[in-house]
C-alpha cells in the first residue's frame, strides 16, 4: 500500500480526535519510527509492507495513547529518551528550564539533585553538558527510577538515582538542587487533556488544594539551610501566591518566561 494512503487514513481517523495539524504530525512521527522514513517518502509514492503495524498504532492513538508512549520515544533536548506509563512525557517548557540552567552555569562542575527525576531527563541532559558535574536525581517512585536508570545506562552517563520521599526525608548537600514538582491542583483535572488524565503518572502531576505549593516549600526549607541555588518549573496559575510567600521568607528570587511568555521557571539563590 502507498504511504500516502495510509497518511490518508491516519488524518481521516485521528482528526476525530486531534485538529489535522497533530493528525498529521502524528503520521510522520509513526512513519520515522517505523521505517525511519520522512515526508519525502509520501511525496515520491513510496510504498509499505507493514500496514498492519501502521493499523496497530492508529489503534492506539485512537484511544487516546501518547505517541510516545507507544513509540517509547520522547526527544528532550537533543537526546532521544525512553518513556512508558511509568513516567512523565518530558516537556519543551523542561527543556527551557535546562537551557535556562546551561547557560547559568557554564562548565559547571559542582554537585546536583534533581528532585522528581521521573525519566531522568534533567539531570541526563546536564550530564552530557556537564562532564565533570556530580549529578544525581531522586524520586518516591522505584519504577520511575528503573526508566531513569535505563536512559541513563543508553545515553552513556554517570548519573546517580535514589528512591526518596522529599516531604518527609532529608537531603544530602548539594550545590544546585533543580525540580518539576507535582503542582497541578486537584481543582485543576476538568481542564486537562483526557490523553493526560488515562495515560500518564497522577502521583507525578497532582497536589492537594489544600496547599499546592508545599513542594516548592519544603525543597527551598531544605535548600536554605545548604544555601543551595534551585531552578523550579511551576504553573503561572501560582505566580503571586509563589511571589507572596517568597517575600515573606525573605527570598531571592528571579522568573524566567518560557516559549509561551509564561511565568513557569523560578530561580531562587541562597
Amino acid at each position: 500500500m502507498q504511504l500516502g494512503l495510509i497518511k490518508a487514513l491516519y488524518t481521516d481517523q485521528l482528526t476525530k480526535v486531534y485538529n489535522y495539524g497533530e493528525a498529521e504530525n502524528l503520521f510522520y512521527i509513526t512513519l520515522q519510527w517505523l521505517e525511519k522514513k520522512s515526508k519525502t517518502a509520501v511525496i515520491l509514492g513510496q510504498e509499505t509492507l507493514l500496514v498492519g503495524a501502521y493499523q496497530l498504532v492508529l489503534e492506539e492513538l485512537l484511544l487516546g495513547k501518547p505517541i510516545q508512549y507507544v513509540t517509547h520515544e520522547a526527544p528532550f533536548y537533543g537526546l532521544d529518551l525512553y518513556v512508558d506509563e511509568r513516567v512523565l512525557i518530558p516537556r519543551p517548557e523542561t527543556e527551557q528550564l535546562v537551557h535556562w540552567i546551561i547557560q547559568d552555569n557554564p562548565k559547571f562542575k559542582g554537585t546536583v539533585l534533581d528532585i522528581g527525576t521521573g525519566s531522568g531527563c534533567i539531570p541526563i541532559a546536564l550530564a552530557k553538558h556537564w562532564p565533570e558535574a556530580v549529578l544525581s536525581g531522586c524520586d518516591i517512585s522505584a519504577n520511575a527510577l528503573v526508566v531513569a536508570e535505563k536512559n541513563a545506562k543508553e545515553q552513556e552517563v554517570d548519573v546517580t538515582f535514589i528512591q526518596k520521599d522529599i516531604l518527609n526525608q532529608k537531603l544530602d548537600t548539594y550545590d544546585i538542587i533543580i525540580s518539576n514538582p507535582p503542582y497541578i491542583g486537584e481543582n485543576e483535572k476538568h481542564d486537562m487533556h483526557q490523553n493526560v488524565l488515562d495515560n500518564e503518572p497522577h502521583l507525578a502531576l497532582f497536589v492537594s488544594d489544600s496547599d499546592p505549593l508545599i513542594f516548592y516549600k519544603r525543597i527551598l526549607q531544605l535548600a536554605k539551610q545548604q544555601e543551595t541555588t534551585c531552578y523550579f518549573e511551576t504553573s503561572e496559575l501560582y505566580r503571586n501566591e509563589l511571589d507572596s510567600w517568597l517575600n515573606k521568607e525573605g527570598h531571592t528570587y528571579i522568573w524566567q518566561l518560557d516559549f509561551q511568555e509564561k511565568n513557569r521557571m523560578l530561580k531562587v539563590s541562597f
